[in-house]
């Protein structure tokens, strides 16, 4: 099943959003449930000023040096970014047609996935890899650590993925003739849904999503231990998964169906 949709995939992103389907319509609709916005005069006491200056100045005295370096290091994974900008720089070549939909984009996912554990195992059939890094500098990593790297790029991935379905979502709800259901989202949570409606908002097909891509990983990973593993299984283990699930390409195919 291949429902197209007309984004095109590249940039930092794992794929650009559609294009914006909001219409001044939609911007009617915002402006008639928000209204504009208020201003607000706000009065501080020459007294409430002092006291904010007396506690800047404790402040300044009391507080430590931090050097802006370190912090970036602690905070920056430069092995897993590595592996994310090289996974998503593949699946932008084998997407770079635009004609593909989401189990293709999964498909991509998972085939970069054990493109990239097979190159780091392979590396480290000689010992530990040398890197160097912007902030690290130069350094050893063993093979622990370079598979522990790509587990988090591959996390990374599955955070675009949620937010590209997320997207389509939107675009799509707002496709519908009538967008103030959009305001009255939170009264329709409850409300049961009709056998032929859409839930725009459906939270749980986004969770489904990265669900079957983390149980891919995971089946993928017994067959790479398993003695007769032979390269380009991965795609075949998504496709598996997704055909199983016959209630999530449903939604699927409605969600990604161009009119």
């Amino acid at each position: 099943m291949k429902i197209h949709q007309m984004s095109y995939y590249q940039g930092t992103c794992l794929l650009n959003t559609t294009q914006g389907n909001t219409t001044s319509k939609n911007m009617e609709e915002m402006q008639k449930h928000f209204g504009n916005d208020l201003e607000v005069d706000i009065e501080i006491s020459e007294s409430g000023i002092n006291l904010l200056r007396e506690k800047l100045g404790e402040f300044e005295h009391g507080s430590d040096y931090t050097n802006a370096r370190e912090v970036k290091i602690q905070n920056t994974n430069e092995i897993a970014w590595e592996h994310y900008t090289e996974m998503r720089d593949l699946s932008s070549l084998k997407l770079k047609d635009g004609n593909y939909n989401l189990e293709d984009v999964m498909k991509s996912m998972m085939d970069t996935y054990e493109t990239l554990y097979n190159k780091i195992v392979k590396v480290h059939e000689n010992g530990d890899r040398q890197v160097s890094y912007e902030l690290t500098g130069k350094r050893l990593l063993t093979l622990e650590e370079d598979l522990a790297g790509l587990d988090e790029a591959f996390n990374m991935r599955l955070a675009n993925l949620e937010g590209y379905i997320t997207c389509r979502q939107t675009n799509k709800a707002f496709e519908h003739p009538d967008s103030s259901w959009y305001f009255r989202r939170n009264n329709m949570q409850t409300k049961a849904m009709e056998p032929d409606d859409y839930n725009y908002l459906d939270k749980e097909y986004r969770n489904t999503a990265v669900s079957m891509m983390k149980q891919a990983r995971n089946d993928f990973w017994k067959l790479f231990n398993n003695q007769n593993y032979k390269k380009g299984v991965a795609i075949g283990v998504i496709s598996d998964i997704l055909n199983k699930n016959e209630d999530f390409m449903k939604k699927t195919q409605k969600l990604f169906l161009n009119k």
